[in-house]
């Protein structure tokens, strides 16, 4: 019997929990017609919550309404790739590969004669603005929509979506189908909009992805190992719906190593208690260390003051060991939170955002 769980990021699971109302939003947008709000999204979330999973479901279920998915390479050349190869191959296949003549000289004697080369219809040195017009336009001739999508934020100059949004604007303004969804951490998505080149995405519908609630999580585990021909006892099935904490990649994750470790089709508490010990060593690989690595010094001392509490933290604690007036220790708070590292915890308390997060800090020592 094959694995059922897929704990890979960016691999659509086999089942997906708590983001259908997301998806029946947008695509009900789609059918709506321009002005609908859910046209324009900005997704954002902690590591491991699910973003680019459900970009890959919206783009799905776009395709399964009649739109054309197109990824905009998060990168500094994201612009000239749409220019250069993304937007004139997609013409090209939406007009049969059309050629346009071209006459480049030649004579026959008392009458002339043309030489005449065939060219592509859509020569790639066209602007932006003019080929994502052109592909709308014929995409909507076919009764569909452009819908574009935008993961790994971080990759992108804010000058260059700057000039993809103003292109998208002036599609939007004359009425045409198009879409946009953009996915980042929560610090990308509010650098995005605090630049003043995009003050069209600050009409996009937030979605912020958090965690999922226990009886999403028990019913995710337990529809999947069942696709896969096991099913966890009771109180296997309460541990680790405890132990992921209503963090998407550890339902996934939980769920692989405990049906691994499995012998029959039956996934005991032990085999989620053993498997605890491997789920925490790859969520430091995976998530907490990449999550750590750009922070600059005094966050991540931040940090280490709250993972010696067993739960939420004072605020006023964490000043006080830093050694900083409050005012100070609340920049480094709302940084972190827009990090998606951490969470406000009631008036005054902060808590990580990151399930392990604490344990992980505390083993290093660091």
């Amino acid at each position: 019997m094959r694995n059922p769980f897929r704990p890979t990021f960016g691999i659509v699971p086999t089942i997906v929990a708590g983001r259908s109302s997301v998806v029946a939003q947008v695509s009900l947008a789609l059918d709506e017609g321009p002005g609908s709000p859910f046209r324009f999204t900005l997704i954002s979330g902690p590591r491991g919550t699910g973003k680019t999973v459900l970009l890959n479901l919206l783009e799905k279920e776009a395709q399964a309404r009649g739109w054309t998915p197109l990824r905009v390479t998060a990168s500094a050349t994201m612009l000239d790739k749409l220019t250069g190869t993304d937007l004139p191959k997609l013409l090209t296949a939406l007009h049969h590969g059309d050629k346009r003549p071209r006459i480049t000289g030649g004579s026959i004697a008392g009458i002339g004669s043309l030489n005449v080369e065939h060219t592509t219809a859509y020569p790639y040195q066209e602007s932006l603005h003019s080929l994502l017009r052109e592909t709308v336009l014929a995409l909507e001739a076919q009764g569909g929509g452009l819908f574009l999508s935008l993961d790994e934020l971080q990759s992108a100059s804010p000058d260059n979506l700057h000039i993809l949004t103003d292109a998208i604007q002036d599609v939007v303004r004359d009425e045409l189908p198009i879409a946009l969804t953009v996915a980042g951490l929560p610090f990308e998505i509010a650098e995005l909009l605090a630049h003043p080149g995009t003050t069209f995405l600050r009409r996009a519908v937030p979605i912020e992805l958090g965690a999922l609630d226990a009886a999403e999580v028990s019913r995710t585990l337990a529809d999947t190992a069942e696709r896969g021909g096991k099913y966890f006892e009771t109180a296997a099935l309460r541990e680790a719906t405890d132990a992921a904490a209503g963090y998407p990649y550890l339902v996934q994750l939980i769920g692989s190593v405990g049906w691994s470790l499995s012998e029959g089709t039956e996934i005991s508490a032990q085999d989620i208690e053993r498997g605890l010990p491997l789920v925490k060593e790859r969520m430091g690989m995976q998530v907490h260390t990449p999550a750590l690595r750009e922070l600059p010094p005094r966050e991540l001392e931040y940090l280490h003051i709250m993972a010696q509490n067993p739960g939420p933290t004072p605020t006023g604690s964490v000043a006080e060991r830093m050694g900083i007036p409050t005012n100070q220790q609340s920049t480094y708070r709302r940084r972190l939170i827009e990090r998606g590292i951490i969470t406000p915890a009631g008036y005054g308390y902060v808590d990580f955002a990151i399930p392990y997060l604490g344990e992980y800090l505390r083993e290093r020592g660091e």
